[in-house]
């Protein structure tokens, strides 16, 4: 049987420059506090480009951070950093923070996902997961445009060719995988003569909410799980604990 589904269009990437919002601090990414100046501190010495930066940035946040569950949005990046652990998201706003601590201008794509994408890693408990749930994508102001977080490392044209699999959330985190492995929630790879359809995950997409200078902003505009009683009945079951 031969399965289709509608892909949702997305906006139109906003190549605007960067605004003052776009590094500033703000509740989440607390980029004054010393657990973030110290990271951005470590790296500032060097003379490298700005994208050779933050993927050392990227690396060494998964040298020390433990992948855990988490719904809490709102956690400072600064105790994510003390407690040595986050989620996903709460990973992506430690390295913004510690972007925007080394002057990187970032900002974030809120894209709401069909719950069943993280179905792979809930088996038994599929009744905590909502039907949608919202995503913050980062991007970074390097060499003169905007990057996505998926394209870290490099162009998706170049992970389709190279990767030996797709990403299929079953084991390798979102923040661990955009090293090696397209991560295309984007919809970019659809047509390209290289790609493979796991490649494409815009499939999980519902809809493109579009950019928003901070995170915080998304999330208030937005709202987040983590203030729904199943996203806090997710945390007290699920919270800190090891994601696999």
């Amino acid at each position: 049987m031969t399965v289709t589904y509608t892909r949702i269009p997305m906006k139109e990437p906003v190549d605007c420059a960067p605004q003052p919002a776009n590094l500033q601090a703000t509740t989440i990414l607390d980029i004054h506090h010393d657990e973030v100046q110290r990271i951005a501190e470590t790296l500032a010495h060097e003379v490298m480009p700005d994208r050779t930066r933050l993927q050392k940035a990227h690396a060494l946040l998964i040298s020390l951070l433990r992948p855990v569950y988490s719904v809490d949005e709102w956690r400072p990046t600064s105790k994510t950093l003390r407690k040595r652990r986050g989620s996903c998201s709460q990973r992506m706003a430690c390295l913004e923070a510690v972007a925007r601590a080394m002057n990187i201008p970032t900002r974030v794509r809120a894209i709401y996902v069909k719950g069943s994408f993280w179905y792979p890693r809930f088996r038994f408990t599929r009744p905590f997961i909502p039907k949608r749930i919202l995503l913050v994508w980062p991007q970074f102001f390097v060499e003169g445009t905007w990057l996505d977080f998926d394209e870290l490392y490099a162009p998706l044209e170049q992970l389709v060719v190279s990767a030996t699999h797709g990403f299929a959330n079953d084991s390798e985190s979102l923040f661990e995988a955009v090293r090696e492995t397209p991560v295309d929630l984007l919809g970019k790879t659809c047509g390209m003569a290289c790609a493979k359809p796991e490649h494409d995950l815009s499939r999980f997409v519902l809809e493109d909410k579009g950019f928003f200078d901070m995170r915080d902003e998304a999330f208030e505009r937005l709202g987040s799980f983590q203030r729904t009683l199943r996203g806090r009945l997710f945390e007290a079951f699920f919270g800190d604990r090891k994601s696999s």
